[in-house]
């Protein structure tokens, strides 16, 4: 009898064993639907920043707030925060849904929106995105080397061309007239001007004024002057952070003179901290142990037992612990920290330092004149310290970045959506105007700056012969000029028309600082005297931002996706 053998063909074998991959699809970037896919989430992107930029706001609601906010594209925080939530409910939405089939278009458009915010490390702008979809559709239309070479050349010449042209601003009456056309309404003019006062009008990082809501009607202002320090209270033992408040406090505030002993080495006998402690207890001073090791065994549970015991009887004296850590000062170590040694008036210098090794006597009663130092307030959290102390302020070192005079403004109002709003304006405007460009210089802003630059441009076009980098060329041109569209269109509702003529002549004018913004009148206006300007640092980065995602996508030829699993119900 015979029997029917089955040969299989090659073909049926690609059928058998093919592998279908269920959780990562994978799309090439080299078809069109995948290039404009990828920038459907940087263009929603771009629509949002432009929509709330140049006097223009987005009415907001959080999912932890009942009432909405008014944000602009210029507060980056908020707008961070925007930006992240709306991230997370896409993420949860897009698990949350059968898998099959998926949106392949909106999936790509998260990815490329995910890849744009990492290489800009979530610093939005609305000049950002504008130029990043102009030029990346241009790349799509030609995505050839010429493309990337062109777009290369145009960034790298604006970048030169800013950098040469940015105002630096340094007088006092200079930094007044800036804010207050700055500024929205008198009150906070007067507010900013009072702050700056008290810093001397050296912005020397973005911690130096702190603005937090106030409780009050009025703006109150609190100077600080001291010690930053990088580290904060030792709360890696429960029962030690409990002896001093710390998890029910949060700030631990301690006003009145305290005693100072720095230690050098791993504290773990107690024969060594019980003098000090029994002393600081008799005078009913806290003392400030300050550590370059650990504080562990029976040390700790000394100084623990302590302060709970202090706490019972009423006393005041209770012993907080720093950790020293040389990473976070400067790369300093404790020996050589001398500023810190200072400021903190230990007896002997260097020689205050008590080492259980090489130091002769344990810091008690009898040998304070040797070991301790004078603190007269701190304030402190498990994240950082501000220690304060009496000193002669103008002769020290201003580039010291821990020695600062710090204010915290706390912001009044007669309602909680005018404190939010006055809050978040004079924040963005001192922390992240302000403080830059005072550092860095200023450029004008409405998309003035890169107009200017446009001039540029079109001479390196006109020298170029290789037809593809012109087309790049020409789009740059074309990106460059579309910020200062969008922001006349925005602030001032000028038609398309009135757009294009206050362009032209304003890349006319020679004078960088100098632009039309007023469609009816033929001068140009400074724009460095009705303060409009920008921090030149931003724009900067936010053009080397454009240029590495533009990279980015062009040497991207696969990408792997990946498929959320839907959330599980009770956290099982």
């Amino acid at each position: 009898m015979l029997k029917h053998v089955f040969k299989p063909t090659y073909a049926s074998l690609i059928t058998v064993r093919r592998i279908k991959t269920l959780h990562t699809p994978v799309f090439t970037t080299d078809n069109n639907f995948t290039k404009s896919a990828l920038l459907e989430g940087v263009r929603l992107l771009d629509d949002i920043l432009n929509s709330s930029s140049h006097e223009n706001t987005l009415l907001y609601t959080s999912k932890y707030m009942s009432k909405p906010q008014l944000i602009t594209s210029e507060n980056q925080i908020q707008m961070q925060h925007v930006i992240r939530e709306f991230l997370d409910r896409w993420q949860i939405e897009e698990a949350s849904m059968n898998r099959y089939p998926i949106d392949v278009r909106k999936k790509l458009g998260k990815i490329g929106l995910q890849l744009y915010l990492g290489c800009n490390d979530m610093n939005l702008s609305p000049i950002g995105t504008t130029l990043t979809r102009i030029l990346m559709e241009q790349y799509n239309r030609c995505p050839e080397r010429e493309t990337l070479e062109g777009i290369q050349r145009s960034i790298n010449l604006v970048r030169a061309i800013l950098k040469q042209n940015k105002l630096i601003i340094r007088d006092k009456k200079s930094i007044n007239a800036l804010v207050e056309k700055m500024t929205n309404t008198e009150k906070d003019c007067a507010t900013l001007r009072r702050a700056l006062q008290a810093v001397d009008y050296k912005l020397v990082s973005d911690e130096t004024i702190r603005i937090v809501k106030g409780r009050k009607t009025f703006d109150e202002l609190e100077l600080s002057k001291g010690w930053r320090f990088p580290a904060g209270l030792f709360d890696t033992n429960e029962a030690y952070s409990r002896s001093i408040g710390l998890p029910e406090k949060k700030l631990i505030d301690v006003s009145e003179d305290m005693l100072v002993l720095v230690f050098d080495g791993t504290l773990r006998d107690a024969n060594k901290i019980l003098p000090t402690i029994n002393y600081a207890s008799k005078i009913e001073k806290s003392l400030l142990l300050i550590i370059n090791g650990d504080c562990v065994g029976d040390a700790l549970m000394s100084i623990t037992i302590n302060n709970n015991k202090n706490k019972r009887k009423g006393n005041k004296s209770k012993t907080l612990i720093i950790k020293y850590n040389s990473a976070a000062n400067g790369n300093l170590s404790l020996q050589e920290n001398n500023d810190l040694i200072k400021f903190l008036k230990l007896p002997k210098g260097f020689g205050s330092i008590y080492s259980p090794e090489f130091s002769s006597y344990v810091p008690s009663k009898m040998c304070s004149d040797l070991y301790y130092g004078k603190l007269e307030s701190i304030k402190a959290t498990n994240g950082e310290a501000f220690l304060y102390n009496s000193m002669d302020w103008k002769n020290q070192d201003s580039e010291n970045k821990f020695l600062q005079v710090t204010v915290t403004l706390r912001i009044g109002g007669h309602s909680e959506f005018e404190i939010n709003h006055r809050r978040a304006h004079l924040d963005n405007l001192i922390n992240n105007i302000l403080c830059v460009g005072l550092s860095d210089g200023f450029v004008p802003t409405y998309g003035v700056a890169l107009a200017k630059t446009i001039p540029s441009i079109d001479a390196l076009k006109k020298n170029e012969r290789n037809l593809k980098v012109r087309g790049a060329l020409d789009s740059c041109i074309t990106a460059f000029s579309a910020p200062m569209e969008i922001a006349m269109k925005n602030a001032y509702g000028y038609s398309r028309f009135e757009i294009s003529k206050i362009v032209s002549e304003t890349i006319e004018s020679r004078d960088f600082l100098s632009a039309k913004i007023e469609a009816d009148s033929a001068e140009v206006q400074n724009f460095a005297d009705l303060g409009f300007l920008e921090p030149w640092k931003k724009l900067d980065q936010c053009l080397a931002n454009v240029l590495s995602f533009v990279r980015l996508l062009d040497s991207c030829q696969y990408i792997v996706a990946r498929v959320f699993e839907k959330p599980k119900k009770g956290g099982k």
